[in-house]
């Protein structure tokens, strides 16, 4: 196989141009940007590319094993300039294909060297090694193709000084990367390039300008401000007309000016990259790029208002808090609350206030390591002065912080606006709450107050919603289940109104209900009454276990139950009954594991109509459905209560259940008698029985049949309660 050596001649002899005369050129590829001089060497393009029997006669070897290398080379007489390509390097690493397409070819510049082009013999034997160039317009296509051991590549050229060509690396074999050279013929600069992404490269008559820049303090503090100038810069060829400062590396342009001097504060510590771009009259950019340590906060002020929401005629509160880890003189505090609002002091921290401008002033160092605290009551105007502005009205406080040594200045951080309105959200006024110290008095708002509600405002909260009054101040609305619940989880948590509850896990809140009837087996009965006259046999108990595998705050049960239905709570478990609704809430915080159980008690009607007795027997005749939900503030659950849930009414009994309510002495039903039968209830069955008479009260046909009488006996001898299975015995159809 015939091999291919490309032959460089370096003479280090370089010509000396006119700065205006050499341009400036440039190759980009992705974030990458480099300045890229080109070689200057003692003779022509098509000489300094050539071949000699295979041996390369350069002594520089700007050729490199397996990659392709490009560089600009300007002549020596002609001062034209040229674009080399050269692909591998002779005698080493294998063989191997480039594809390339150049866009923005500028008129006139062709391949001069066509390396495997015209050689017919070549391309008869070794038609693989052909090399191709083809030219579109602006555009060539090109493809070289080499052996093991070889090289290749070409020339294109001549190029003006102002150009920009564009390359996409297409397939390729046999080329690791992509390596432009600059600089000094004999000790060349590499600039490493990948050969996937599409690179660049430009020629310019004007020289991009020179980015310097000087920071003071050199290392500076956090809030403090901080002096970046950039009047060393420099343009060799026209001035600078813009800077663009990217104060922390991010590579978004922070800040543009014409000046070369600016300050910035930075409000953290930490490690910076400062990115200065100037931009010289042309458009060109030169960018310094330097690393900046900030020391942690020289101090802080944080600035908190007792309240998001102001009602007209009331005070709030406002608090500052200073704190600083170095020493501070000439130290001062600037608020500007909305003009015409009565400022009074309240804790001034060791200044001296000046009520006219709301500033207070520190006539003593504040040293490193203590804190301040300044507190002043702010008034809002009352309802008629604020007749011009339509309420709600959003205002806020704004306030800088300073120190003379050193010297700095920052704006107050924290809470600055809340809202003026003639109502207050329920849960701002529990916050702000003043609970009536005796009968007869009403609550009140103090606004002064912290966000964070109180146990004795959550106590008061839990009354307002069980009496369903209206919270003051809050334009009559009530407290609502779910409100009382958030408002608890508030409370129990101890975080302030203003802030979000602490995130937690979903829990698997469940709960379950249990439905016991007078008679177990036959439900509530109505139309029953005892000696006294009284109703019985309407009443039914209901449990309610609640409990959670993961923490709730504020739990809430909430039963649904047909009109009319009366409850009377009757364990609670530290839930709070609210009458009329059938509503329970616990205003606590529900620990993993733990189980709260409700008991109430249910009176149905005497007057609630029972249907007629229906043909089959193992039917109730009227049924009545219990549906409630329970759920938690936070996080924020709701599930239906599983377990029982249906009542079964009539106003008959079974025959079996009347002989075990069978009052033998007094001869009638007596609802309150056990579920086991006794041998004087057995000889009244017999009775029955034998006379074919009915059952007084039992269901139709009410009599005691043969089936009925053996079942009568079967459990009085065996001790079995009515409602249970007789021992040895299948389930009925009814039982199950």
């Amino acid at each position: 196989m015939m091999r291919k050596t490309s032959l460089l001649f370096v003479i280090s002899l370089a010509v000396a141009l006119p700065l205006s005369a050499q341009g400036y050129f440039q190759v980009t590829q992705g974030a990458v940007r480099a300045a890229v001089p080109p070689l200057a060497g003692a003779r022509p393009a098509t000489e300094f590319y050539a071949y000699d029997g295979g041996q390369s006669r350069s002594g520089n070897e700007l050729a490199e094993t397996r990659n392709l290398v490009l560089f600009l080379y300007r002549e020596p007489t002609t001062q034209n300039l040229f674009l080399f390509f050269i692909l591998n390097k002779a005698g080493t690493g294998t063989g191997g294909n480039a594809r390339l397409t150049l866009r923005g070819v500028p008129a006139g510049a062709d391949f001069v060297v066509k390396d495997d082009t015209g050689i017919p013999f070549l391309a008869f034997f070794l038609p693989e090694l052909n090399d191709e160039y083809v030219r579109t317009n602006d555009e060539f296509q090109v493809l070289w193709t080499w052996g093991d051991g070889s090289t290749d590549g070409g020339v294109l050229g001549p190029l003006p000084e102002e150009f920009r060509i564009t390359l996409v690396p297409g397939a390729t074999s046999g080329v690791s990367r992509i390596v432009f050279k600059s600089g000094n013929i004999n000790v060349p600069t590499r600039l490493e390039l990948n050969t996937t992404e599409t690179i660049v490269i430009e020629g310019m008559r004007n020289q991009p300008p020179t980015a310097r820049l000087v920071v003071t303090p050199a290392a500076p503090r956090a809030r403090q401000q901080v002096t970046f100038d950039a009047s060393g810069s420099t343009d060799p060829d026209g001035r600078i007309v813009r800077y663009k400062w990217d104060f922390n590396g991010d590579g978004v342009v922070d800040l543009e000016s014409t000046e070369p001097r600016v300050q910035y504060a930075y409000l953290a510590g930490g490690t910076y990259t400062v990115r200065l771009t100037v931009v010289d009259n042309v458009g060109m950019e030169g960018t310094f790029a330097l690393p900046i340590v900030v020391s942690a906060l020289t101090a802080t002020a944080v600035r908190s208002i007792s309240t998001t929401t102001a009602l007209p005629g009331y005070t709030f509160r406002v608090q500052v808090r200073i704190y600083t880890d170095q020493d501070l003189v000439g130290a001062g505090l600037d608020e500007n609350p909305p003009v015409g609002w009565e400022i009074t002091p309240v804790q001034n921290g060791g200044a001296v206030f000046h009520r006219p401008e709301v500033q207070w002033v520190f006539l003593e160092p504040i040293k490193a390591g203590t804190e301040r605290i300044i507190i002043y009551d702010v008034t809002v105007p009352k309802v008629e002065l604020l007749a011009s502005i339509r309420l709600p009205q959003q205002f806020c406080i704004t306030g800088t912080f300073q120190a003379k040594v050193p010297d700095f200045e920052f704006e107050v951080a924290g809470e600055s606006c809340f809202l003026v309105n003639d109502c207050l959200s329920v849960l701002e006024a529990v916050a702000h709450l003043v609970p009536a110290s005796r009968p007869g008095e009403e609550d009140r708002v103090d606004l002064r107050l912290s966000e964070a509600i109180t146990t004795e405002q959550l106590a008061r909260a839990v009354e307002l919603w069980r009496t369903d009054r209206p919270v003051v101040k809050t334009c009559g609305e009530r407290i609502d289940l779910h409100t009382l619940k958030l408002i608890a989880a508030y409370a129990v948590s101890c975080i302030s109104i203003d802030q979000p509850l602490p995130a937690m896990p979903t829990p698997n809140l469940q709960a379950r209900r249990w439905i016991i009837t007078p008679i177990p087996c036959e439900g509530v009965v109505i139309g029953f009454y005892d000696s006294a006259g009284n109703v019985v046999g309407n009443k039914f108990t209901v449990k309610v276990e609640i409990t959670t595998d993961r923490d709730v705050y504020g739990v809430g049960l909430d039963e649904d139950l047909p009109v009319g239905w009366r409850v009377t709570p009757i364990q609670n478990d530290g839930f709070t009954y609210k009458p009329g609704v059938d509503q329970w809430a616990f205003p606590g915080l529900l620990k993993a594991g733990q189980t709260k159980t409700i008991i109430y008690q249910v009176e149905v009607p005497p007057t609630v109509t029972v249907e007629s007795t229906p043909p089959d027997p193992c039917k109730v005749l009227s049924r009545a459905m219990i549906a409630g939900r329970a759920d938690s503030g936070h996080p924020c659950i709701e599930v239906e209560v599983t377990g029982a849930n249906r009542v079964d009414l009539t106003d008959c009994l079974n025959v079996i259940v009347a002989i075990s309510r069978w009052d033998v002495a007094r001869d009638t039903i007596d609802l309150s008698l056990s579920d086991k039968i006794t041998f004087p209830q057995v000889q009244r069955a017999i009775a029955f029985w034998l006379e074919g008479t009915k059952v007084p009260r039992a269901c139709a046909p009410g009599i005691v049949d043969y089936e009925t009488m053996k079942t009568i006996i079967a459990l009085w001898l065996t001790g079995t309660p009515i409602c249970e299975v007789l021992p040895g015995r299948a389930p009925g159809i009814c039982d199950r």
